[in-house]
C-alpha cells in the first residue's frame, strides 16, 4: 500500500506487449541466451518470458524504483515462474550509470519504452556497449518518437550507429496507430 500511495505509477506500455509478441513469435531468441538483462523492467514481464522460454538461463532485473522491484516486480515473478534458484535470478534498482558495477555480461538484453529521451538513450547505449556479450543481442521496443520529450527510435539508432562498436536494424514495426519498431542491437564483428 505504501508504494501505491506514494503515487509510483505501474503500467504495461505497448512496446513490451510488442516486445513479448516478438520473442513468443520468434522463441530461438530466449532460448539460446544463458544470461539475460530486462533492463528497465518495470513490471519484469520480458525477463519473466525469458525465464520461462529458457529455465536454465541467468536472469537479471533491472528497474530505476527500488519500490516498483521489491512491490511488483519480484512479486510478479514468483507468481509466474515461482521460486528458480535465487542465483540464477537477481533484482537490481537505480539509475543505469549506478548499477552498472553490479551488473554481468549479458547474451541478451531486452528493454521496453526506456529510450523515451536523450539523456536516457546515452545511458542505454553505455549498459550496452558495457554488458553485452561479443556474440549477445539487444532486443530495444520504442516508440518511433515521444513527444514531449524528444526521444525515439530514430534518435537511438543513430546513436548506435555513431558509436562504432554496435550495429543495429528494425526487426519489427507497427505502422498504424502509435508508431513503433522493435530494434536488434549486436556488436560489429
Amino acid at each position: 500500500k505504501q508504494w501505491y500511495q506514494r503515487r509510483v505509477r505501474v503500467e504495461v506500455w505497448e512496446c513490451t506487449v510488442d516486445l513479448l509478441k516478438y520473442l513468443s513469435a520468434h522463441s530461438d531468441v530466449g532460448e539460446a541466451s544463458s544470461s539475460v538483462l530486462d533492463l528497465g523492467c518495470g513490471s519484469g514481464l520480458l525477463g519473466i518470458c525469458a525465464k520461462q522460454m529458457c529455465p536454465a538461463s541467468v536472469v537479471h532485473f533491472q528497474d530505476y524504483n527500488a519500490e516498483v522491484i521489491n512491490n511488483f516486480t519480484v512479486k510478479n515473478y514468483h507468481k509466474n515462474c515461482g521460486n528458480h534458484e535465487h542465483h540464477s535470478v537477481k533484482f537490481f534498482a537505480g539509475d543505469w550509470s549506478s548499477v552498472s558495477a553490479k551488473l554481468s555480461k549479458y547474451d541478451l538484453i531486452l528493454s521496453a519504452e526506456t529510450i523515451y529521451n536523450i539523456k536516457s538513450q546515452e545511458k542505454v547505449l553505455q549498459v550496452l556497449l558495457d554488458h553485452l556479450t561479443g556474440e549477445g543481442v539487444a532486443y530495444v521496443a520504442s516508440k518511433r518518437h515521444y513527444f514531449g520529450v524528444g526521444g525515439g527510435v530514430i534518435d537511438f539508432q543513430n546513436l548506435v550507429e555513431a558509436s562504432d562498436s554496435l550495429k543495429c536494424e528494425v526487426v519489427w514495426s507497427c505502422e498504424t496507430g502509435l508508431l513503433r519498431d522493435i530494434l536488434k542491437i549486436s556488436r560489429i564483428c
